[in-house]
This record gives structure tokens, sequence and C-alpha cells, in this order.
């Protein structure tokens, strides 16, 4: 193999490959007294074998974003309400449903004695949006539902990826709890 790589060298090639020579060309390009450096003992002492090394931690710049607090703290709520839904029917939710089972407080109480919860409505709104899609209309139990989801029925929340960088983090290190 190695003659028929050099019988497609021209002459000209053949020769200056002959002429180069590794240790001249390294000496003669940096001149310098000084003794090669000898690597550090602390150094190789806490460095951990190759293969002995956890994975690469999350660098991409897409995972550098400040998240919300409460947002993820939304989605990990709204996350365990929809694992304790019954995978034997389908279901339609609304934000409302999942902020008074996971607070114990009724949303039209609270209005009643002026407070507000639109804030918390929102972000759970945007996580059910984020797993099932637009919202729609509906009738529950007699009242009208302005921005209720879709749960197909079998549908599972472990099986689905988490829509915060921080609950994304949990779930490729199968440490997240819903």
């Amino acid at each position: 193999m190695t003659s028929n790589r050099e019988s497609l060298l021209t002459e000209v090639e053949k020769a200056l490959k002959e002429k180069y020579n590794k240790d001249e060309a390294s000496r003669a390009r940096v001149p310098s007294d000084a003794r090669p450096t000898a690597p550090s003992e602390r150094v190789t002492q806490i460095l951990l074998d190759v293969e002995d090394r956890p994975d690469m931690p999350f660098t991409k710049e897409k995972y550098i974003v400040r998240e919300n607090p409460h947002l993820i703290t939304w989605e990990r709520e709204t996350r365990r309400f929809l694992r304790k839904l019954p995978l034997h029917s389908g279901h339609r939710i609304s934000a409302t449903m999942v902020y008074e089972w996971a607070t114990g407080i009724k949303v039209r109480e609270l209005v009643a004695e002026g407070g507000n919860a639109n804030s918390d409505l929102r972000k759970i709104n945007e996580v059910l949006r984020f797993y099932f899609g637009k919202s729609f209309k509906t009738w529950i139990m007699g009242r009208q539902v302005p921005n209720a989801y879709r749960v197909p029925q079998g549908w599972r929340v472990k099986y689905h990826r988490p829509m915060t960088m921080t609950l994304l983090l949990e779930y490729h290190q199968k440490t997240l709890d819903p």
C-alpha cells in the first residue's frame, strides 16, 4: 500500500518529503534554551480517569436561559395533577381545576374576597397549551369554561418532555418527580 502511495508522488514532492525532518523543523521553528515543562503532580492526582468522568454538562446556548420560578413551580404542579388522572377515559381540564386542586382555594371565592389568581392561571394555561395545544370553550358540569384542554384516553405525562429547561434537565437525568 505504501509503495502505491509513493508512486502517486511527483519527483519534486518526493525530494521535498525526503528533505523534511520533523526534529529539525520543530527546533528551527522556535529557538529556545528552555527546558520542557514537567506535568503538575497535583493536577494529575485530582483528575479523574477519562472513563470515570460524568456526562458533559448542558452547554448549548439554548439551555442558558433565566426561567421564571413561578412557571417552573406551576409546571411541576400541573404534571402532578395530570399524573393523577385515570388512564381509562379521556378528560377535559382547565387551569382553574389545577389551581384549585393544588392550592385548595376556590377561584370564585378568591375573587369574591377581592383576591386575584390571574397570573397563576396564565402560567398554568401556558403549560397546558404546551402539552395539549390550543384551548377551546366547553361546558363542564353545567358551567361554561372558556379555556379547556382535551386529555386523550391513556395519555401519560411521564412520556412527555417538560416545557421549562429546569424540569427538562431533571427529566433527562430521570430524577423528575411526576
